[in-house]
């Protein structure tokens, strides 16, 4: 009888081999991705934050964006993974197509969905996220987490209560990478016989983990590390496509802009300041020289070619 070598089932020898090789890829990918830029680059990148952020009045709350993510941070990335197991299955066209799955294409989007833009970045309105934070999806939702990509002084003087604040694709990288340690020994766990899921598990299953991105109007900076993130998600889990670490991903509609009008009394502490507010003329003007490290390099290259997000 002929061994399917796709099906993951423990005990098997070729699969083992395939697991082992599977590791190994994937260790390869992560320490491509540390390394996308030459060590002249990250130098240059250190100094100049060290240059930009020395002073404690230019960002209260901020530690930095290349190696001082604040371990906070760090464990709200870990905590957002998803728990679905390393199995690669063919996927249909139809299924990839389909607006109304999530990026891994095994349930529908769990949010309601206001529209589909910027290259099929599912959008959220502010009265969505609200009830999200307010605890209205807790039966469905197992946990969130809200990416402000705003700079340090527009988070500093007004934010979505519960966000973190990430704004350059170093951050992302350095939170997703480092997020992502460790979980393919969680997968193997959770596929190996003798785990065998209890109901209260199998519950756990069902809900949901999802991000949502936003800037100051969603328009540029959410969408752009929205996508960066998922890149590196792609780029990361290639060889076990279409599985996700995040899967579900969305776009605030209209941005901090949207939802400070609407609903300020979830904005701590309560208030708004522009990108372009006066007293920070300087500050954007390094925040904006800075904000793109690697801009013209792109994640790699995932093995599939798919037309969604």
């Amino acid at each position: 009888m002929a061994v399917c070598r796709q099906c993951h089932r423990p005990g098997d020898a070729e699969e083992s081999l395939d697991d082992k090789e599977n590791l190994s890829a994937r260790k390869r990918v992560r320490v491509r991705l540390f390394s996308k830029s030459s060590p002249d680059d990250e130098d240059e990148a250190v100094s100049s934050s060290k240059r930009h952020h020395g002073s404690p009045e230019e960002g209260a709350s901020y530690h930095g964006d290349l190696e001082t993510l604040d371990t906070a941070t760090l464990m709200l990335f870990r905590r957002l993974r998803s728990r679905g197991r390393s199995l690669h299955t063919p996927i249909p066209d139809i299924a990839v197509m389909d607006q109304h799955l999530i990026g891994d294409f095994s349930k529908q989007h769990v949010l309601p969905v206001e529209r589909v833009e910027h290259r099929d970045l599912h959008c959220v309105s502010s009265e969505t996220v609200a009830a999200l934070i307010r605890g209205q999806f807790s039966d469905v939702v197992e946990d969130f987490l809200i990416i402000d990509c705003r700079y340090p002084y527009e988070y500093n003087g007004g934010h979505i209560k519960g966000a973190v604040n990430l704004y350059t694709e170093s951050q992302i990288q350095q939170a997703f990478l480092q997020a992502s340690a460790g979980q393919v020994q969680i997968n193997e766990e959770a596929s190996s016989p003798s785990s065998s899921p209890s109901s209260s598990s199998s519950s756990s299953q069902s809900l949901r983990k999802l991000l949502v991105f936003h800037c100051e109007f969603s328009s540029e900076r959410g969408p752009r590390l929205a996508h960066y993130l998922r890149g590196l998600d792609r780029a990361l889990n290639a060889l076990l496509y279409p599985v996700l670490l995040y899967p579900e991903v969305y776009l605030l509609q209209g941005g901090y802009n949207s939802f400070y009008t609407q609903c300020p009394e979830l904005c701590v502490p309560r208030g708004y300041v522009h990108m372009h507010h006066g007293e920070f003329r300087e500050q954007l003007r390094r925040f904006s020289r800075k904000r793109h490290p690697h801009h013209r390099r792109r994640p790699i290259r995932t093995q599939q070619r798919t037309a969604r997000f």
